[in-house]
């Protein structure tokens, strides 16, 4: 009903006033005419209106007035008293003529069987038909209409039909279509086109569907597919999400761009409506799913396919045109009005038809009969007509067209080069066939295929890969693995178990090392390494570079980042420079580790000496790059992109620091819980200690301090147990912070000696920042924390800044003028929670807050926020520093400003965007 809701009330309004007895809503198969009819009954029946539902079916056009006996049937029997017509005897007569015109009678109807019919009628006002499907009316009844309607003209009844538009409903209701078409011209009735929804319709639609934000390629893609009929966008979400393809993340939609798209199956009303048209329909109408974009070439092609003459496809063809199938004409292309129907009817196709018909396509493209308008024409048509082409020609081609797009279209990437798998004998091209297939699959998330890929590669194709080929495939294998959580064959990897890995004791020590940290166990991956740093650093550039990396991704985890500071000093240090795709991935490496120490500058100089573009970083670091700049919003769409598509789910590193800094953004505005669920989505990659800090944030903000206080504790425990130090900067700071506030000052001086330690390993900007002010808060140390804020000032990272300047006026650092301008960069990063808690603390150390009516109107639209997120009223009250009774006053108020009448309904309104405070 998305779009139609405007529609039904106009219809509604018409057929209450009887002014125009009759309308016509036109629409295709799908386009929601029977909704439509069915809204139109309950706003009716609200209005106290006599309602009279019936639906007509194909098989019914062929009884003589059944519509009619079946509506006269539906009114309310009557006594013929009063003048009235007596209505089983109206009845008796509808039912003798019907049997007479059965059995072949002169079918003449009684000249005043419609004046009959209309003072039964008229005895029932005011009253609305409601016919559905009405093209199916059998001709007897349709014989009446005009007569009726003319009689019905202010007298409070009226119908509302609905009409299939499509050749064969024309056929079939000719004689009702002139009638309607004499009575439009009269100003008796009237057509109401149910047109298809248009893009922001299908935004709408999706978002209610989904219960949740539907990102603008989803949208694109989904009204795209579908051309916005409502059955086929219903049915598309509906597969979609049954399949994995559409993901939701943080109340947020995506869809997985590199897999493929579950069709519309047989059944559904837009193909199985082609199969009702018959079986030669239905054959060139799967043909032509594939040989559409051929244009003229297509008819004998389709012809030659289905042995049949081309005087018959091409009739089949007009009639797809006329029941709005196809779009087309003789000399021109056709295509598919709803593209999604032309992917249900290919996969309607049997494994011989459809290779047949691409073989057809694709060797016509071969000979120049015919140049496709589509660039993925020839390769997909090839990579579906499996050994009726020339199997190595078709691989040739396929090997070099996927090559061409191995990093920018994944699904047809994967696709062709499944094919060449599956035809290709040559030993040497099946290699490199398979190693551009796992690598496929891994650049674009398909990590179980990636995996698979390359054990097979490994396995059967060990005597061809180059030692540096090995190493790079046995990566791809590892990282699949890990990413569908494989662990028992990684276990088996970890020990050396098979497969084993081709090129070396070398090749063999690095894939382990990488295995350990995979597993989670990066203490004792980094010790391996280090153990055999001689062997693998002696060994292959590649392999030596990979165990460089591997080394120092695990120092930077564990507070010893001594070897990524050498590789930065001096780049010239990676010994596989000459190989470009390697150099590009040490450049990578780098800017990651630096943002995940937060060292934002020093990366963005790495960006630009190497020359690396944003676009060409992870989807994880470009999520992180934005977030530290302060870029939220851009940030966190970045951020659930990456979670949707699984791309994140081996490196394990850039999951936490991106999911734990998205997660603080979603808490600043209030969206407690959806932090929480973000962190909830990826935890379990043994980096949870950071996942705690952000849960101990929640539980502080609803009043929760002990229990925060203890979940910070439980994080740092686990941390140490595991030899982790990257993440803890921030929480022993806050720890200390609580310790200090609850009177347990030795507590609270043991995390100022830890958080002291962490800044001395890991020699970074934030480990200093949060070891000043810790020591600025507990000690009292007020030049610790003016450093710390000239620290701050100079690294400009929004987030890092603020909360610097309230932890240092805190300490009694400047403390008005800190605050004031934390409070500022909080406004700038729409941080409401933040705002809110700092209008407390500011009040509390009489500094004033500006923008009182603003003040005012970030509490509403907080409160929103925090109703929508299920908070009770104790919990609000202890967020806006308040009492529970106030915090009911500010409710009912908001109820009456927005209209809503409860927080279910305000919470509904918040989730699908209708209210946007």
């Amino acid at each position: 009903m998305f779009g139609r809701r405007a529609l039904v009330e106009r219809v509604r309004s018409g057929a209450l006033s009887g002014r125009v007895p009759l309308t016509v809503l036109t629409g295709e198969v799908g386009s929601g005419r029977s909704a439509v009819l069915s809204a139109l009954a309950g706003e009716l029946a609200a209005a106290d209106a006599r309602v009279v539902s019936v639906r007509v079916g194909e098989h019914e056009r062929t009884t003589p007035y059944g519509l009619l006996y079946r509506v006269l049937t539906a009114l309310e029997p009557s006594a013929g008293q009063g003048g009235h017509v007596d209505r089983d005897s109206v009845l008796g007569v509808v039912a003798r003529l019907s049997a007479d015109a059965a059995r072949g009678g002169s079918g003449e109807v009684p000249a005043q069987l419609a004046n009959t019919v209309f003072s039964l009628v008229r005895g029932h006002a005011p009253l609305t038909v409601l016919i559905d499907d009405a093209q199916w009316v059998d001709g007897a009844t349709a014989s009446l209409l005009d007569r009726f309607v003319r009689l019905l003209a202010g007298q409070g009844c009226s119908i509302v039909a609905t009409w299939r538009l499509g050749r064969s409903a024309q056929q079939d209701g000719r004689r009702l279509a002139v009638e309607v078409d004499r009575l439009v011209a009269d100003g008796l009735a009237r057509h109401v086109p149910l047109r298809p929804l248009t893009r922001a319709q299908s935004a709408e639609f999706l978002a209610e569907s989904v219960r949740a934000v539907p990102d603008s390629e989803l949208v694109d893609r989904m009204h795209t597919a579908t051309r916005g009929n409502p059955a086929a966008l219903r049915s598309m979400v509906e597969l979609h999400q049954q399949a994995g393809v559409l993901r939701v993340v943080d109340r947020h939609a995506y869809t997985r761009s590199g897999v493929e798209w579950p069709p519309l199956p047989e059944r559904h009303p837009l193909p199985a409506s082609i199969y009702e048209a018959g079986s030669v329909c239905w054959s060139v109408a799967r043909a032509m799913a594939v040989l559409a974009p051929l244009g003229e070439s297509a008819v004998e092609l389709a012809a030659e396919a289905l042995d049949l003459a081309s005087g018959t496809v091409r009739a089949a063809l007009d009639a797809l045109v006329a029941d709005r199938v196809l779009v087309g004409s003789r000399g021109t292309r056709w295509r598919f009005r709803i593209p999604a129907v032309r992917d249900a009817l290919e996969s309607c196709l049997g494994p011989y038809e459809r290779r047949r018909l691409c073989a057809l396509a694709a060797t016509a493209v071969w000979d120049g009969a015919v140049e496709p308008v589509e660039e993925h024409f020839l390769p997909d048509r090839l990579a579906d007509a499996g050994a009726l082409v020339d199997p190595q020609r078709s691989a040739e081609v396929l090997l070099a067209r996927s090559g061409e797009v191995m990093f920018t279209d994944g699904l047809h990437a994967v696709r062709w080069l499944r094919a060449v798998l599956d035809r290709v004998v040559d030993p040497e091209q099946r290699a490199v066939a398979m190693r551009m297939y796992s690598a496929a699959c891994g650049i674009h998330s398909r990590m179980a295929e990636a995996a698979d890929g390359a054990r097979a590669t490994l396995v059967e194709h060990a005597d061809r890969l180059s030692v540096e080929m090995a190493q790079e495939i046995a990566i791809v294998y590892v990282n699949g693995l890990a990413a569908c959580e494989r662990w028992s064959e990684l276990d088996r990897l970890a020990r050396g178990e098979a497969p084993p890995v081709p090129g070396g004791r070398a090749n063999e020590l690095v894939t382990r090392g990488f295995t350990l940290i995979m597993q989670g166990r990066w203490a004792e991956g980094a010790r391996l390494l280090e153990r055999n740093r001689q062997l693998w650093s002696e060994a292959n550039p590649v392999t030596a570079d990979f165990g460089d990396m591997f080394r120092g991704g695990a120092g930077v985890l564990l507070g010893q980042p001594d070897v990524l500071r050498r590789f930065l000093r001096d780049p010239g240090l990676w010994r596989a420079w000459d190989f470009p795709q390697h150099r590009f991935e040490q450049a990578r490496y780098e800017v990651n580790m630096l943002l995940l120490l937060g060292e934002l500058d020093e990366a963005m100089r790495v960006l630009d000496a190497r020359g690396l573009t944003f676009e060409q970083l992870q989807s994880s670091d470009r999520s992180l790059l934005r977030l530290l700049r302060g870029e939220h919003s851009t940030g966190l769409d970045i951020a659930r992109r990456s979670i949707a598509e699984g791309s994140y789910s081996a490196r394990p590193l850039a999951l936490m620091a991106m999911a734990h800094d998205a997660a603080g953004v979603l808490i600043g505005r209030g969206w407690l819980s959806r932090g929480r669920q973000l962190t909830g989505m990826v935890r379990g990659r043994h980096l949870d200690h950071v996942f705690d800090h952000v849960d101990a944030w929640v539980l502080h903000a609803i009043g929760e301090t002990s229990e925060a206080d203890e979940l910070l504790r439980t994080g740092l425990r686990s941390a140490d147990e595991r030899g982790f130090v990257l993440g803890t900067e921030w929480m022993w700071s806050d720890l200390a912070v609580r310790e200090h506030c609850r009177g347990d000052l030795d507590g609270a001086e043991e995390c100022v000696r830890r958080g002291g330690l962490v800044a001395e390993a890991l020699g970074t900007g934030r480990a200093e920042i949060t070891w000043l002010l810790s020591r600025a808060l507990v000690r009292g140390d007020r030049q610790a924390g003016r450093d710390a804020v000239r620290l701050a000032r100079e690294r400009a990272m929004p987030d890092e800044m603020a909360w610097t300047f309230v932890r240092a006026a805190l300490s009694g650092v400047d403390t008005a003028r800190l605050l004031t301008e934390a409070y500022e960069i909080f406004g700038e990063l729409d941080a409401l929670l933040w705002r809110a808690r700092m209008r407390r603390i500011m009040r509390d150390h009489d500094v004033s807050v500006p923008g009182r009516s603003a003040a005012t109107a970030e509490n509403e639209r907080l409160l929103a926020v925090l109703v929508t997120e299920g908070l009770g009223n104790r919990q609000l009250a202890t967020v806006f520093g308040t009492s529970e009774k106030s915090v009911e006053g500010r409710l009912t108020r908001m109820f009456a400003r927005t209209g809503y009448r409860s927080r279910v309904e305000l919470a509904a309104a918040m989730l699908t965007g209708e209210y946007t405070p």
